[in-house]
């Protein structure tokens, strides 16, 4: 019997395109979750085995397509794609409830949210969402059916 293979590409993105947003891919082939591949940069997830090594990671702006095509090199066509920063189909220009929340239930603990603004994510923001929602992956404001993007 053939194991349906899940895969999740996560994103912990800077809120800039000057600081490298971390990537991971994570896949269960039924026996559990592993780590496939991480790195520190879109372009260091991105890159072939054969390119130069990279000494220091630089920001730059997400590119989807590229990010899932590295992801299906791997041998793991995502299924979800989960980035920790805010998205919304309408612009975000301040705090929400749900980042009010997040920081008045995890505060304390050290684990707030920062505040998002039209400025920082803004641009990013809307790049990543566009790029996913084009490439198939819509953004997913309730139960994710499918392919689905993810705000974690």
């Amino acid at each position: 019997m053939e194991v349906e293979l899940r895969a999740v590409l996560g994103i912990d993105a800077a809120w800039t395109d000057h600081e490298p947003s971390g990537v991971a891919l994570i896949v269960d082939r039924g026996s559990g979750w592993q780590l496939l591949e991480a790195a520190a940069s879109y372009t260091a997830f991105a890159r072939r085995e054969e390119d130069d090594p990279i000494v220091r990671h630089c920001g730059s702006l997400p590119n989807a397509p590229s990010l899932l095509a590295a992801a299906h090199r791997l041998g793991a066509p995502v299924d979800l794609v989960a980035i920790d920063m805010p998205l919304s189909t309408t612009p975000i220009i301040g705090r929400r409830a749900s980042d009010n929340m997040i920081s008045s239930e995890y505060g304390a603990r050290h684990a707030s949210t920062h505040t998002p603004s039209v400025i920082r994510s803004g641009r990013l923001s809307d790049e990543l969402r566009i790029g996913f929602e084009v490439a198939g992956y819509p953004l997913a404001v309730s139960e994710p059916r499918g392919r689905a993007l993810l705000e974690v």
